[in-house]
């Protein structure tokens, strides 16, 4: 494949005359709107570009930008995309826009709305993915959000050094037939990944047909989302979806049962490093055992979405658990004796 012309427009670029532009392009990245759910925040132009896009094959994807400095915004952002994208199969990923400065609390909020933003993107099937400029991604987001396809920002003829760099905006002043507002300029960007190849055999941008999961699953992560903001101070919100904060508290739990049963006074950090891998070591629970680890392996099972039969604390390995842990290790093709092992803990936090 070689390197992708994308557009990406807004209300500002006006009425696009897309039967002219197509044959300067390979694709487009629509805004949807900004902030959260609400109307009035609605790109006015998104339904007409899209509409326009879908009816002449022109691959595209979309955008938000984001205003959030708290949790709940930052899931009302995401609320507000997947009601506008409702009925069209996207190409490429959908974006959060992430460089709002008017407000410090919006860039001390960016990257851990943006893993809420991507958790429940992801969990509805699209692919998410983070727009940002160079210096956004070199002083506030660093790697924290690598798990995401990365659009950079840099006005130049140097290419962005954000390694991992998808989608590179190379100027706000590019010239297209067809587009004639906001003085006849658009941004245009370079493309080095075929999104509409990959998506398209992964099936995914299609939530009808891949829906993350099953109203019970959900629930039983949901309820050792609970378990886990009790039991470690996971800040969790508790919504049923094991994203990329869900995994990391996970991690939590389990350093928390390590320190309490062992003493091994590790930082609650969420991060599977040295040390919680050598205080882990080689420890398991059985049947029968009552401690901290084995509270820690009822929430676990719970966040992966497994029925643990209860959590308590300290816990008791019973019959409930035993059975949760062997259907956990069953599917992921692990030795299926009944203890919870070493390997299952490490399963079980990834």
């Amino acid at each position: 494949m070689g390197t992708l012309r994308l557009i990406d427009v807004s209300e500002h670029n006006a009425n696009i005359d897309w039967e002219q532009a197509r044959n300067h392009i390979d694709g487009a990245i629509i805004r949807c709107g900004y902030g959260t759910d609400i109307a009035s925040q609605d790109d006015k132009y998104w339904k007409r570009n899209a509409d326009e896009c879908t009816r002449l094959g022109i691959p595209f994807g979309t955008y938000l930008y984001s205003y959030a400095n708290t949790d709940s915004k930052s899931r009302s952002e995401a609320a507000h995309v997947l009601r506008l994208i409702k009925g069209y199969n996207l190409s490429y990923p959908v974006y959060l826009d992430l460089e709002e400065e008017i407000s410090p609390d919006t860039r001390i909020h960016a990257v851990r709305g943006a893993k809420i933003f991507g958790e429940i993107i992801e969990a509805s099937g699209y692919w998410c993915g983070i727009y940002a400029n160079e210096n956004w991604y070199k002083t506030v987001i660093g790697n924290r959000l690598d798990q995401y396809t990365k659009w950079v920002a840099k006005y130049s003829l140097q290419k962005p050094v954000i390694s991992n760099t998808d989608i590179w905006q190379y100027t706000s002043c590019g010239s297209i037939p067809g587009l004639t507002g906001n003085n006849s300029r658009v941004d245009v960007n370079y493309c080095y990944r075929d999104f509409p190849n990959i998506i398209n055999s992964e099936g995914k941008q299609s939530p009808i047909s891949t829906p993350a999961y099953n109203n019970e699953k959900r629930e039983l992560i949901r309820v050792g989302q609970e378990h886990a903001n009790n039991f470690a101070g996971a800040g969790l919100v508790c919504d049923g979806i094991r994203g990329e904060l869900t995994v990391s508290a996970a991690v939590k739990v389990l350093q928390t049962a390590l320190n309490m049963d062992y003493h091994q006074d590790l930082s609650i950090d969420g991060i599977i490093g040295h040390k919680t891998l050598q205080a882990l070591g080689s420890h398991y629970v059985c049947r029968g055992e009552t401690q901290y680890m084995v509270t820690a392996a009822e929430i676990l099972l719970y966040m992966a979405g497994y029925n643990a039969g209860g959590v308590e604390c300290p816990g008791i390995f019973g019959s409930g658990l035993s059975k949760a842990v062997k259907a956990f290790k069953q599917n992921q093709g692990l030795s299926l004796n009944g203890d919870c092992c070493t390997d299952t803990f490490l399963a079980l936090v990834k």
